[in-house]
């Protein structure tokens, strides 16, 4: 962030016993008490660095392991040695454990695949995925075959609306981290 300094604003405060550079201050406001400066910030900077304003409910954690989990895709990336260009990640709602899993394309077959692979983990854990939970990815998760599968082993799918991928918090995180 920057400050707008206005030329007409500014005065140079030199300070003769001072071996510092000049200062140059902004107008002041006059209070009980020492003068205050009001910097004045670019509007730009200030609301390009902000994030949306989002008005939160208490999150509900999952007590039992792998009964909820998060999960989002992510990419393209830069072509890697194995030719991958996504990665998707599955995160359980009670320990937080994450997994990655990297993909060459993004085709509903390679990520139900993925998934199926996830979820045979799982199990061999001795647990069962009770709820998916992700952002409304057209194509990735809101599909027949992704749809089918889930319907089959009985997990409930929750996704969120188009553009709203702040509601998808706990996935959204752990890509950015």
């Amino acid at each position: 962030m920057h400050l707008i300094v206005d030329p007409m604003d500014v005065e140079l405060v030199i300070d003769p016993t001072d071996d510092e550079p000049p200062i140059m201050v902004g107008p002041t406001i006059e209070m009980d008490g020492p003068q205050w400066e009001t910097p004045r910030l670019c509007l730009t900077c200030v609301h390009t660095k902000q994030q949306k304003h989002v008005i939160r409910t208490k999150a509900s954690w999952f007590s039992m392991p792998f009964a909820l989990v998060h999960s989002d895709l992510c990419g393209p990336m830069k072509h890697s040695i194995g030719g991958t260009q996504y990665y998707i990640i599955y995160i359980d709602d009670c320990t937080r454990y994450t997994e990655v899993y990297f993909l060459i394309t993004k085709t509903m077959e390679e990520i139900s695949a993925k998934f199926q692979h996830y979820q045979a983990w799982v199990e061999t854990l001795g647990f069962h995925i009770k709820c998916f939970r992700s952002d409304n990815g057209s194509g990735e998760y809101n599909n027949s075959i992704f749809l089918d599968l889930l319907g089959e082993t009985g997990i409930t799918f929750e996704s969120f609306p188009r553009y709203t991928q702040y509601k998808n918090r706990t996935a959204e995180q752990m890509i950015r981290t």
